[in-house]
């Protein structure tokens, strides 16, 4: 079913629990969706991996990989393009889930047997997530944060609070920390790496490496 990315990870599994775990998903390079050429994971990725979901990219520069959805956005495109110019982001979002709604509830498709998206979804057997071989962390949660004048942005872990230093070059960029048991990844708002480390329980502040 076809529909525009979400602009943020952390609503994923609200839509999830609408239409249920898939057992894969498939993304292009965008650096939302992938940090591999930063040979990091991203917090998309994290939180694939944290449902047990196996997360696919496509090969970078093809978008015949992801050709279904990449032809959605042009049919998307030529309907917007036909309506009146939207005044606001909101104005246009209202005109985006309109459309949305009609070509997944009410179009019928000649590749569907003239069935809806929606009715074929209905319609299958849904595969559901394996895990990929990685065992997934017992204390796993995502947060947002400012990074301070000093450098440094707090994590509070077992009930005590800990102080992770990424340096004053930093100070007052937001950031986005993905925590696994004492696994810890601080990311930019765009999803760079900028440290990566195993919390030190001992240790009140945890020192550049």
């Amino acid at each position: 079913m076809g529909g525009p990315p979400p602009t943020k990870f952390y609503g994923l599994r609200d839509k999830l629990a609408v239409w249920g775990l898939p057992a894969s998903v498939l993304s292009d390079n965008g650096a939302v969706y992938t940090a591999a050429p930063r040979n990091g994971r991203c917090a998309f990725e994290s939180e694939l991996l944290s449902l047990g979901i196996t997360y696919k990219h496509s090969r970078p520069y093809h978008p015949q990989t992801c050709g279904k959805v990449e032809r959605f956005h042009q049919t998307l495109k030529k309907h917007l393009s036909a309506q009146p110019a939207a005044d606001s982001p909101p104005a246009l979002q209202v005109q985006v889930d309109r459309f949305i709604a009609y070509y997944n509830e009410v179009r019928p498709h000649r590749a569907l047997g003239r069935k809806t998206p929606a009715e074929a979804f209905s319609a299958r057997i849904k595969a559901k997530p394996e895990r990929n071989g990685e065992a997934l962390a017992r204390h796993y949660r995502v947060r947002h944060d400012r990074i301070d004048s000093s450098g440094t942005v707090t994590l509070r872990y077992r009930s005590r609070l800990y102080h992770v230093g990424l340096g004053r070059v930093h100070k007052g960029q937001r950031v986005l920390l993905l925590v696994a048991d004492r696994d810890v990844r601080v990311l930019t708002a765009e999803g760079e790496l900028l440290r990566q480390l195993t919390l030190e329980p001992s240790r009140d502040y945890q020192p550049l490496g």
